[in-house]
């Protein structure tokens, strides 16, 4: 493996071949995981910066109750968790998955600093890909604190087409399978969306 991976990477645009060698003078770790596989368990601590340069991955946040709510999907090339990089508490906050053949690179988190205070324009492309990121987050919270789980399964018909496998839409939308279950028949009911060929649809589409 060498610089040439990390060309793909966003924050890493404007970084020529001797700065990226430079930057993997810093110890370094390379991964390839396989479909379905572990990459991050929550609590892993984070000191290193983790760089998807290959695959896709999701991310998932447990509860205390057992359910799991699918917080992204992440395609190649992307950075994994990168506000808990320099934060105090520098644990990863949800277990990430291999959903194709995926690899993982982990960069010395003090080489990194190092390197980004050599490279301004990198440290830029980093602060701005956290607040982005936060920006994303934000957003999902706020989805979820203001609109009920009737809303969210509409928004999330329209989004995806309609919704063929309800526990992986439930998985999505962090909430138990019999409850999406009772807000579909529901809306069956009302006549709001339809049930066709095992796929509740909008009842306007003529998917």
């Amino acid at each position: 493996m060498d610089y040439k991976e990390l060309q793909h990477v966003p924050i890493f645009a404007s970084c020529g071949e001797a700065e990226l060698e430079r930057l993997l003078e810093s110890p370094h770790k390379v991964s390839t995981f396989q479909p379905g596989e572990t990459m991050m368990r929550f609590g892993t601590p984070c000191r290193s910066l983790l760089l998807v340069t290959e695959g896709t991955v999701e991310t998932r946040m447990g509860s205390v109750e057992g359910r799991e709510l699918v917080v992204d999907k992440l395609n190649a090339p992307c950075i994994l968790a990168p506000a808990f990089l320099f934060g105090t508490n520098e644990i990863i906050p949800v277990e990430v998955t291999a959903l194709s053949e995926a690899t993982l690179w982990q960069i010395n988190r003090e080489g990194f600093l190092a390197f980004m205070q050599r490279n301004p324009q990198v440290l830029r492309a980093f602060l701005k890909l956290i607040s982005d990121r936060a920006q994303f987050l934000s957003g999902k919270v706020r989805a979820f604190a203001i609109k009920g789980l009737r809303n969210r399964a509409l928004d999330y018909l329209v989004l995806h087409g309609g919704i063929s496998n309800v526990a992986k839409a439930a998985e999505v939308l962090g909430v138990a399978r019999p409850s999406l279950s009772r807000i579909l028949s529901e809306l069956v009911e009302e006549g709001v969306i339809r049930k066709e060929n095992n796929k509740y649809i909008m009842a306007t589409t003529n998917n």
